[in-house]
């Protein structure tokens, strides 16, 4: 499997647990979401875009990947505990794609959660 490949996967199972979590309003872009969107219909590429407000990097060290979700959470839920949950549901929903992999830090994978607004 290619890394492209891998982190499609990844992101894609990143984002269907965060939005799967109670609390959770929507997915939000950054920036780089935003203009890579833009570049995308520009010019017209094949390869579909991640998810709006996921982004996977793997670690060149030892392999492991890091995952960063940007989110809204939805009013009447405490922020603190559903970026718990969403972290918990991301490391466990990415988790068995990689454990397979040769060279990824025996399926090690982290989720970093940004809320970026309350709706």
């Amino acid at each position: 499997m290619t890394e492209r490949i891998a982190r499609s996967e990844l992101e894609r199972a990143a984002a269907a647990a965060a939005r799967a979590t109670a609390g959770v309003a929507f997915l939000r872009p950054g920036l780089t979401g935003l203009l890579r969107a833009a570049a995308t219909s520009a010019t017209g590429s094949r390869y579909a875009s991640p998810p709006e407000g996921v982004r996977a990097l793997r670690n060149s060290a030892d392999g492991s990947w890091d995952v960063e979700l940007r989110l809204t959470v939805r009013r009447g839920h405490r922020a603190v505990d559903v970026t718990r949950a969403v972290r918990l549901a991301v490391e466990g929903a990415t988790r068995p794609l990689v454990e397979g992999e040769e060279g990824t830090g025996g399926g090690q994978v982290s989720a970093t959660v940004i809320v970026t607004g309350i709706v």
